[in-house]
């Protein structure tokens, strides 16, 4: 008993913080990553072995870039017996010369974290997507929509599964500071999506509707209830100096410990 006791508890134990940070720090230090270019799927491709090397079953959205080439989401799939889903999104691209360790390698580095944790949870009450999305950077593809986001609905409508949508979550900007902020286009906030993440640090901003500077702005016009956490404010995105010393590992602590006992439990 007393093994079998030991043995869940392992399986059960919370993402780190320092994997989240340790990995976004990494993937900051090699550089920009503008959509569809082979710093974008090199990105990519790291993510997609530590989904693998963890136990996640991967799956591939590709989709092009006008002008630019191709480019993909790589998902992390861990199925439950519900019919429910939810999704934890977090794109890999930048703006040059950006090398985007804020914004958002933050976000990707926490998705690295997440699933570990999730990969070995005997109890998850829906199945989860964690998605490192491609192409989000509307600056730079001078496209009116976050294409990985959109090549995700396009999935999710492919499969008839956009109605079992419970949360999309996109992380963007999360490995600096104490506090964050909650987006969304709901009118107020819902009590089963919003509310549960509006924990102390957590302070709720209503998106114009149909509007939005994420992914989470594509989900949500598709009928999803999305929602996007990340710091009040950003003065080096999309600049040079967004570099990896800004990173810190107790952001990463922090953010996982709101996102993570829910992607557990959200049914």
């Amino acid at each position: 008993m007393l093994a079998t006791t030991l043995c869940c508890a392992a399986l059960a134990a919370a993402p780190s913080g320092s994997e989240a940070y340790t990995f976004a720090v990494s993937l900051a230090r090699d550089g920009e990553r503008p959509a569809a270019s082979a710093a974008e799927r090199k990105a990519h491709q790291r993510v997609a072995a530590r989904f693998r090397a963890v136990g996640l079953r991967v799956g591939y959205e590709r989709f092009t870039v006008p002008g630019k080439g191709r480019s993909r989401n790589v998902i992390g799939i861990r199925d439950a017996p519900g019919d429910c889903l939810v999704i934890a999104m977090a794109h890999a691209d930048t703006v040059p010369p950006s090398p985007g360790a804020h914004d958002n390698a933050s976000g990707v580095g926490t998705l690295v974290a997440l699933a570990r944790s999730l990969a070995t949870d005997p109890t998850p009450a829906c199945d989860v997507w964690l998605v490192a999305t491609g192409a989000e950077e509307r600056p730079y593809t001078g496209t009116p929509d976050h294409l990985g986001a959109s090549a995700l609905v396009t999935r999710l409508r492919r499969i008839d599964r956009l109605k079992d949508v419970r949360l999309a979550l996109s992380l963007d900007e999360v490995g600096r500071g104490s506090k964050f902020d909650l987006h969304s286009t709901a009118s107020s906030p819902r009590a089963n999506v919003e509310r549960r993440l509006m924990k102390p640090g957590v302070r709720w901003v209503r998106d114009p509707r149909g509007e939005g500077n994420s992914d989470h702005r594509e989900l949500a016009r598709a009928g999803a209830p999305a929602a996007k956490l990340g710091v009040p404010s950003e003065p080096c995105r999309h600049t040079a100096c967004d570099t990896p010393d800004r990173l810190e590992r107790s952001a990463f602590t922090r953010v996982l410990r709101i996102v993570w006992p829910l992607l557990r439990t959200w049914r």
